[in-house]
């Protein structure tokens, strides 16, 4: 026979312990979705046929932008990073053209904040721009 004062002092431990494993568990959760541990962003640059004719990067440790050629056209690929801002939309911070040769890339830095809508644009002569969106 189960006494019912037993029963209710473990629910009671069973309860506690649920709890403290819950709050372990979304303190590891919300942990990783700190800062140091974001992902770098990626804009590929594709022509028509799907073959990648370059590709843009942004390195979110140190804030570094790269700008790589991949395809062997003579042709350079530019690289933009771009903020958005209600008055004017989308305005171009800073730009750097790869015409160093495929598979080569061209970098520069800039200090992303948190909290502004950011863009990646990456042109060539031969398809059209491709835009890539991310937020610090």
């Amino acid at each position: 026979m189960i006494r019912c004062d037993t029963w209710r002092i473990n629910a009671q431990e069973w309860a506690t312990r649920f709890a403290v494993t819950c709050a372990i568990g979304v303190g590891l959760i919300a942990g990783t979705g700190s800062a140091a541990f974001a992902a770098d962003t990626w804009l590929i640059l594709s022509d028509i046929d799907g073959r990648q004719v370059g590709a843009m990067q942004h390195v979110d440790d140190g804030d570094s932008f790269r700008v790589y050629d991949s395809n062997r056209d003579g042709h350079s690929v530019e690289g933009c990073l771009q903020s958005w801002t209600p008055r004017t939309g989308w305005v171009t911070l800073r730009c750097k053209n790869n015409d160093s040769g495929a598979g080569t890339y061209e970098s520069f830095n800039f200090d992303v904040i948190t909290g502004i809508p950011y863009r990646m644009r990456l042109c060539n002569a031969l398809v059209p721009c491709a835009t890539q969106g991310f937020n610090e």
